[in-house]
């Protein structure tokens, strides 16, 4: 009978050890995906606004040398006279990046785990990094870095070529 009872004790403390490891390791593939997404979201949003803009439509005001961290103006002219301004704001233990459009329109991004946010203007192109942490500390940091292409100084020829160009 005390075999069988130790028998059963080991294996029910396997059993205990195998759920626990399983559910941290779902909280850290859970963080990572939504961190993931929220990064792309933002990534996605920025990359839209700007290739709808031009190089000189952007205002882009670093708060040190080339890099900006969300505090000072960063406004994106699109087509019809509309805008749409970038922050990042403090909120709790973190940040959450803010897409700001003319008609008032305001959209939050980021808000459980964005810890550190920038753009830096880099070689004609914008490269973007974002920190994502884990308020729990379950996860290990998350970091996010995209590059976006501003559109060409030049106007639509800059796709296509007329119909009448020779080639």
């Amino acid at each position: 009978m005390l075999v069988a009872v130790g028998i059963v004790v080991v294996i029910a403390g396997g059993v205990i050890i195998a759920m626990t490891r399983g559910a941290s390791n779902v909280h850290r593939g859970s963080f990572n995906a939504v961190a993931a997404n929220q990064a792309a979201w933002i990534v996605s949003f920025m990359r839209n606004d700007i290739v709808r803009s031009d190089v000189g439509r952007i205002v882009l005001v670093p708060e040190s040398g080339n890099t900006w961290k969300g505090t000072t103006e960063f406004k994106v002219l699109i087509h019809g006279g509309q805008f749409v301004n970038y922050s990042v704001e403090n909120v709790g233990n973190g940040k959450v990046f803010v897409r700001t459009s003319s008609d008032g329109r305001k959209q939050r991004f980021a808000a459980e785990y964005l810890t550190d946010f920038a753009v830096e203007y880099v070689s004609g192109s914008m490269v973007i990094n974002m920190l994502f942490k884990d308020p729990a500390s379950h996860a290990v940091d998350f970091a996010w870095s995209a590059r976006i292409y501003p559109p060409a100084l030049v106007g639509p020829d800059r796709f296509w070529k007329p119909l009448n160009a020779t080639p």
